[in-house]
């Protein structure tokens, strides 16, 4: 699928309500013939003046259809329709024959880059790990300064930190935490050579910022970093773990799936 996508210039919009989506997409979604049995994952093909060519459900042809049906069928569907807007416009697409090289996101040192994976779950999503850069900033920095002995800390220093772990495809939100909760030690760890190192450790509580207020919490492990000659952090390592709960159509959580958030430094 990677491939077939490549001639393509890839561009999306996604949104709570398709009034929100900007005027170009929206006359797009006029255009559209949607029914009732499609999915909410449309794509739409313009040619090089900007006109829409092709459009097709982006999940399948097939509705309903068990989720494994649409997971063995999509790669091989989504190939058929662009095949068939590449036609629509008259000309063969060039497949490269070498695999792009993937990237990591990177955000300016110091600063983390955390990985959250998704355990096993009802449905089998989102089990691929989603990367988020973030860049340790000043306000960080200063409650952050190496402590010369243990003392408490609230959550919320790390704040900017913690928003990141948001488990994916939560589809009723903006992708934020309305609450932040607990209170952390903040305690010195040890030397060797060329750092001294402090740890931070308690239990967080978060709650996204979606209709139903999704809640989980867990406990949370950081190792800090620090040059021998000053007090501002250099890396930092880290993990957490949750159980996040996920609900049918009424709210009622019906399953609880494995979260695991690791932090890695940017230097």
């Amino acid at each position: 699928m990677q491939q077939a996508l490549a001639p393509y210039i890839v561009t999306l919009w996604n949104g709570r309500e398709p009034e929100d989506a900007p005027d170009d997409v929206q006359q797009l979604m006029r255009q559209r013939q949607r029914s009732r049995s499609q999915s909410n994952i449309h794509v739409f093909v313009l040619d090089t003046q900007g006109q829409l060519v092709h459009s097709f459900d982006a999940m399948t042809d097939l509705h309903p259809a068990p989720m494994h049906d649409l997971k063995k069928r999509m790669p091989g569907y989504f190939k058929q329709e662009l095949s068939r807007a590449a036609a629509k416009m008259n000309f063969t697409p060039a497949i490269p024959t070498t695999k792009p090289t993937p990237h990591l996101p990177t955000a300016s040192a110091p600063g983390i880059r955390v990985y959250v994976t998704m355990g096993e779950n009802r449905m089998q999503h989102f089990m691929v790990p989603t990367v988020e850069a973030v860049s340790i900033d000043q306000e960080e920095q200063k409650q952050l300064r190496y402590p010369a002995e243990a003392r408490k800390m609230e959550a919320t220093v790390v704040k900017r930190w913690l928003a990141t772990m948001y488990p994916p495809a939560v589809m009723d939100g903006h992708g934020g935490m309305d609450q932040v909760k607990g209170t952390l030690t903040f305690t010195p760890a040890g030397e060797n050579a060329t750092h001294r190192f402090a740890t931070v450790r308690g239990t967080v509580k978060l709650q996204l910022d979606n209709v139903s207020k999704i809640s989980y919490q867990g406990p949370l492990d950081l190792m800090l970093q620090y040059k021998k000659d000053s007090d501002e952090v250099v890396a930092v390592w880290g993990l957490f773990t949750s159980k996040v709960p996920r609900g049918d159509q009424r709210g009622k959580a019906v399953e609880y799936v494995n979260l695991t958030s690791a932090i890695e430094p940017i230097k």
